[in-house]
């Protein structure tokens, strides 16, 4: 009897102690590799079964934010993890502090309804603490994750940060002022507040060049490039297409005649976006070729627009330099495209393939214009729902007066397997999107 009590003594005795980075890596590492293996899906019972594996000895009620933060999506698969959490966010989101303030903007982010007005948010007592450590991006990621009502209580605090955006900032922290330009413009009632934003910035990165370091300059050159087109100008939408200049282009019959987007006049142009390195690119593929197979390449184009790299990823080997041998790097294209079965046209242009005018800052990234060249979508994936792809195009090809195909079927939702579920909290995006740089 003596030994056991010390043996209930020592349990008793044992702190509960919050999770390490090392424990937190593990979990986020083995949710990854189940999902992978579950792309379908898994059933409610293996879900449970292996969220309450993986969180076993995490007692979310011992958290930091910043720890639980990170726990969130696997605790909500496990009920008692699931309260457990959000009891501790409700405690933290009241915390005077800097991380207290995150917990509650993310806590108000769960119920749009329950969203908080301006005054609330900006009022909170970790606001200040917050403001004062918050990077230049983060105070802008929060002004553009209000709503249209919140931003319009929150005069004071975007003025505020707009005066931020002076010259004696660097490159990195201005570059932050090109996403306030697209919150502002957004969201304000009034549309001149956007746009007098823009012209501030611009004329703020212009005077930073005159005493910039060479580097400096040259990404404060690119930030213009971003702030003086016609996206940030509202002048892309409905608008007609940015020039496009091509500097080779090919489909499966060999080599094309196509030096500007004007040699497709009278014709729906569908621009993909994408680059060799890109593994969601090349994913994506199939469902390119689905398109293409649909539509008569006399009424719809498809052009895959790329830039040089410098490097060819060929799939399944190293890749190849091509570093200043443009014919070489179109060259191993050509061979990319037979081996893939790529049958629509490839065409590599003078801009970039993250073309600030597009507002290409991931890929891959789908433009469709209008037979006139006007853009009329954007921000599209080529991995979208044919259905989809196929009313915005078919409404276009309706427009000048052509009879588009017969519409693919709407798929419909199958019946899930008994016990089946989806995953509440996938970690691996359905559609991937490489941001912009290169590997």
């Amino acid at each position: 009897m003596h030994h056991v009590l010390i043996v209930v003594a020592s349990l008793v005795a044992l702190p509960i102690a919050p999770p390490t980075p090392e424990a937190i890596s593990r979990i986020q590492d083995a949710q990854r590799t189940f999902f992978k293996e579950h792309p379908q899906g898994a059933s409610q019972e293996e879900l449970t079964a292996f969220f309450t594996g993986i969180l076993d000895g995490i007692e979310p009620s011992e958290c930091s934010w910043p720890q639980l933060k990170q726990l969130m999506g696997p605790c909500s698969m496990v009920p008692a993890k699931r309260d457990a959490a959000q009891a501790r966010l409700k405690q933290l989101a009241g915390e005077a502090t800097a991380d207290g303030f995150d917990a509650f903007v993310y806590a108000s982010s769960m119920s749009k309804e329950d969203a908080p007005t301006a005054a609330a948010l900006f009022g909170h007592p970790g606001y200040a603490a917050w403001k004062q450590s918050a990077s230049p991006s983060d105070r802008t990621r929060l002004i553009g994750r209000l709503t249209s009502d919140q931003f319009a209580q929150a005069g004071a605090e975007v003025k505020e940060l707009e005066a931020w955006f002076t010259p004696e900032r660097s490159a990195k922290e201005l570059a932050a002022g090109v996403q306030l330009v697209d919150a502002i413009k957004r969201l304000a009632p009034d549309p001149d507040q956007g746009e007098q934003f823009r012209l501030r910035l611009l004329a703020a990165i212009v005077v930073a060049k005159e005493k910039a370091s060479p580097e400096e300059k040259a990404s404060l050159t690119k930030l213009a490039k971003k702030l003086d087109n016609a996206i940030t100008r509202g002048e892309f939408m409905e608008h007609p297409a940015p020039k496009l200049a091509f500097t080779w282009a090919q489909d499966a019959a060999g080599p094309v005649k196509l030096s500007s987007l004007d040699d497709l006049k009278g014709k729906v142009v569908v621009l993909d976006f994408w680059a060799t390195w890109c593994g969601p690119c090349v994913g994506s593929i199939p469902n390119v070729k689905e398109l293409r197979a649909h539509y008569s390449p006399d009424d719809v184009a498809i052009i895959g627009v790329t830039s040089l790299q410098g490097k060819h990823y060929p799939g399944g080997a190293a890749p190849i330099d091509c570093a200043g041998d443009a014919a070489k790097e179109q060259g191993l294209m050509a061979e990319f495209m037979k081996a893939k079965g790529i049958d629509w046209t490839i065409a590599f242009s003078e801009q970039e393939v993250f073309n600030p005018d597009y507002g290409v800052n991931g890929i891959p990234h789908v433009t469709i214009l209008d037979a006139e060249g006007i853009v009329r979508h954007t921000d599209l994936h080529p991995a979208d729902p044919m259905h989809e792809k196929c009313a915005k195009i078919d409404a276009l090809l309706r427009k000048q007066g052509k009879t588009p195909p017969a519409a693919p079927p709407e798929p419909k939702p199958e019946a899930a397997p008994d016990g089946a579920a989806v995953p509440a909290v996938p970690t691996i995006p359905a559609v991937p999107m490489i941001p912009a740089g290169k590997p």
